[in-house]
């Protein structure tokens, strides 16, 4: 398989992992308290197997806080983190602690099976970082990497950054990754360095992940827990070291940080970088309104479709439609973001023109869906009906470079006469060419044999589906060329 020239998160693989991985995904119960000294209550978990006692005798005014908000997510969370975590002949720690010091500094800390709140921290984030900072901690008790010392003198011990940066990693793409809390690194993708540790190192274990080893993490958690942690294994497991792959995922850092808006000049999304404009960059979404843009056949757009938070979103795919571009374009790169909801299915179909009886009777599509549980077979990236990517040796099955539903997805469609390409998080997938023989021998055989109109005009509106799930667009920019 060909390196990727950059990738966030392999969306089916073992990296993106979200709450709907696990069979038991609903909602946590309040956990009930068990009766103890002022300001302690014990939480049950998982039938029993596993015990928390949260102590917030030091700071009575969080005590509601840890009743209400975070003993649920306890509950829910230490069991699927030691599922997460495996390694051969590992019990986790039955019973922790987790105890608000009205004294501490900083943020917390984790000592074998008992972690310590800085309560002057957490007070003014209850509503932000609170719960997460905890589940990062509970990672700590469940990575246990103390225990291999106290009987191998010998044994190793694995890098803070390591150690830090995978709790990051597991909190920020599997218990909260709506937040996006590795997007800072997109800030200043120049300072980034692999072992940075937290965010950081969380950003380039999701990048090695998914376009490596998706089982790395495990592998080196499982290394580090046995106390045999050694910097050989990430050649051994991706074929190089492990300076290497943060070299390469800091080239590869910087195209991310440009390609969806957020390279050094701005943080902002929608917006073009001066060096874009030059370039010949045109914005389709300006952010702010649906200007530009019309459904199919009509002068309208419905209701279905909206402008949130700087966000072209389709929030009713039952009253949506497919949209389409008022601008009609010949040569054309388009890149765009997308975020899709869990089973959701959509599409960016091109040259899409009003002869026909449905904006699919003309244009080819750009099959955007969750590969997770969307029921369509035809995949994210691929030309629908007509090509998929190749095999990927490690899973046997077409190349998947995309992230799981609620995560953003960065495509790039490159559509000219001598040639089309296909990309996903900067994977390429496959190339092609309109009306060549090889084109037209699929054609013949798909269903689109009996659409006289299908790819045959050269020129069209951009078009996104918006009837088979919610999903959402950002950073849509086109640039065009002049056709030979």
């Amino acid at each position: 398989m060909k390196i990727p020239s950059f990738i966030i998160l392999a969306a089916a693989l073992a990296c993106s992992i979200t709450p709907s991985t696990f069979a038991d995904d609903q909602p946590a119960e309040t956990a009930p308290k068990a009766e103890g000294p002022s300001g302690k209550q014990t939480i049950e978990i998982a039938g029993g197997k596993y015990e928390c006692t949260i102590d917030t005798s030091e700071t009575p005014d969080l005590t509601s806080w840890t009743e209400k908000e975070l003993a649920p997510v306890v509950k829910e969370w230490y069991p699927k983190l030691v599922e997460l975590l495996p390694s051969e002949g590992f019990e986790a720690p039955a019973k922790i602690s987790i105890v608000f010091k009205k004294d501490m500094r900083g943020v917390a800390a984790t000592g074998g099976t008992r972690i310590s709140c800085a309560a002057d921290w957490f007070r003014p984030n209850l509503e932000g970082e609170a719960k997460g900072a905890v589940v990062h901690e509970l990672i700590h008790v469940v990575q246990q990497y103390g225990r291999s010392r106290q009987n191998n003198p010998d044994a190793t011990r694995a890098p803070g950054w390591f150690v830090e940066g995978l709790a990051d990693y597991i909190r920020w793409y599997a218990y909260e990754p709506q937040s996006h809390g590795t997007d800072i690194v997109l800030r200043k993708p120049e300072r980034a360095h692999y072992d940075s540790s937290y965010r950081v190192t969380a950003d380039f274990l999701n990048w090695v992940v998914g376009n490596y080893d998706h089982d790395l993490v495990k592998k080196l958690n499982a290394a580090a827990r046995e106390g045999k942690y050694d910097e050989a294994l990430w050649k051994q497991y991706t074929g190089k070291t492990v300076q290497e792959l943060g070299d390469e995922w800091k080239t590869n850092l910087s195209a991310r940080a440009a390609a969806v808006g957020n390279a050094p000049e701005t943080s902002k999304i929608n917006r073009l970088t001066e060096a874009q404009q030059k370039e010949g960059w045109k914005l389709l979404f300006n952010g702010k309104d649906l200007s530009g843009w019309h459904n199919f056949k009509t002068n309208t757009v419905c209701e279905g479709w909206q402008v949130k938070d700087g966000l072209l979103a389709c929030i009713d795919p039952h009253n949506a439609g497919d949209l389409c571009s008022q601008d009609e374009f010949g040569a054309f790169e388009l890149q765009l973001d997308y975020n899709i909801s869990v089973g959701g299915n959509s599409g960016i179909m091109y040259h899409v023109t009003e002869k026909g009886r449905a904006a699919w009777a003309s244009g080819p599509e750009f099959q955007l869906e969750d590969n997770k549980k969307a029921g369509d077979p035809i995949r994210c990236g691929w030309l629908y009906g007509l090509y998929q990517p190749p095999i990927d040796p490690s899973t046997g099955k077409p190349l998947d470079a995309t992230k799981s539903a609620g995560q953003w997805n960065h495509v790039r469609l490159l559509v000219t006469p001598e040639k089309c390409e296909h990309e996903i998080n900067g994977v390429k997938y496959f190339d092609y060419v309109i009306g060549s023989d090889d084109f037209n021998d699929r054609v013949a055989k798909s269903k689109f044999a009996k659409m006289p109109l299908f790819a045959k005009s050269k020129t069209g509106a951009v078009t996104l589906q918006g009837d088979h799930g919610q999903v959402s667009f950002r950073n849509i920019m086109i640039k065009t060329f002049d056709s030979k």
